[in-house]
């Protein structure tokens, strides 16, 4: 490793306490304990495996290959750790300082580290030959730069998922403004009316769970697209029973958000093909979903407001 490599991944290690203090400013202790899908760490657990990786993966392997020729170094199983020390049952600030206090003890032993220690090496349980400036490189990159982006991901995905579950109670919010008459009233001709909009947020949902399906067990799968106003004619939407639409839309959308939620995070960065827009990931398609879901509410109140 180049000396301008190490200066890079030292900055690194320096900037991650303010770029934590950062991410976690304003988080709810309800999202701090929030899992992103079943069997992943919350942001609470995360931090509390870079306090324990610090201590355990870090600084007491810099300090037997420092110390040490050519030391065996043991892997350190963070579930198990997690489930051992009970990391949900923690409290985030408490776990964030004792992680800054230990930041700064590697920082320390870090700045003293002479040219030709770098090189020093030893041989991880299951990585294999390590060096100094291996580990370096590890813990800027594979730890801070890793668990900061699972952290912002992790808040990303809460917030999109709150405001795709917070659908069903909005529309009836919104449908209560309608009699029966007016709840099939249009704008002016060739525009659609509340009940309408409702059925076509109903429907889309069924379209997008199949495209977050496909992408998720698919490669790169090439999705259709919806001809919204066929549909409409076609399944009579104006003589819907505005009652019936909100149960199914709320079905619809519960389990749309429980299929995103069973998805694993890197799953979120897979893409299918739109053929006019190209590539689209889960996760913009998401973030796209609750954008069409708040255009449409936007409509609906508009039509009550006339």
């Amino acid at each position: 490793m180049e000396e301008r490599e190490r200066r890079l991944h030292m900055a690194t290690l320096r900037a991650t306490p303010a770029r934590l203090r950062a991410a976690l400013k304003g988080v709810a202790k309800a999202v701090s304990r929030w899992t992103p899908a079943p069997g992943k760490w919350s942001i609470l657990e995360i931090a509390c495996h870079l306090r324990d990786m610090e201590k355990e993966a870090y600084l007491a392997r810099y300090r037997r290959l420092l110390a040490e020729d050519e030391p065996l170094l043991p892997d350190v199983d963070g579930d198990v750790l997690a489930l051992e020390r009970d990391y949900r049952g923690q409290k985030l600030a408490d776990v964030v300082r004792e992680w800054t206090r230990l930041r700064r003890e590697s920082l320390r032993l870090l700045a003293d580290v002479r040219s030709a220690q770098w090189a020093r090496r030893g041989t991880h349980e299951t990585a294999g030959p390590l060096t100094v400036a291996d580990l370096l490189r590890r813990h800027a990159v594979g730890n801070d730069e890793a668990h900061l982006g699972q952290i912002e991901a992790i808040k990303r995905r809460h917030a999109v998922l709150e405001r795709l579950a917070a659908l069903p109670t909005r529309l009836a919010r919104a449908l209560r403004s309608f009699s029966k008459d007016s709840v099939r009233r249009a704008a002016r001709p060739g525009k659609w009316s509340a009940v309408e909009i409702a059925c076509h947020l109903r429907d889309l949902d069924r379209v997008y769970a199949e495209r977050f399906t496909k992408i998720a067990f698919s490669d790169r799968p090439v999705f259709w697209v919806l001809d919204n106003d066929r549909v409409a004619e076609s399944l009579r939407y104006r003589e819907a029973d505005p009652a019936a639409v909100l149960k199914d839309a709320r079905r619809g959308r519960e389990d749309l958000v429980a299929l995103l939620r069973s998805l694993p995070q890197r799953a979120w960065s897979r893409a299918g093909l739109h053929p006019k827009r190209g590539e689209l990931t889960i996760e913009r398609l998401a973030d796209e979903l609750a954008e069409h879901d708040d255009h449409h509410l936007k409509q609906i109140e508009a039509l009550a407001s006339r």
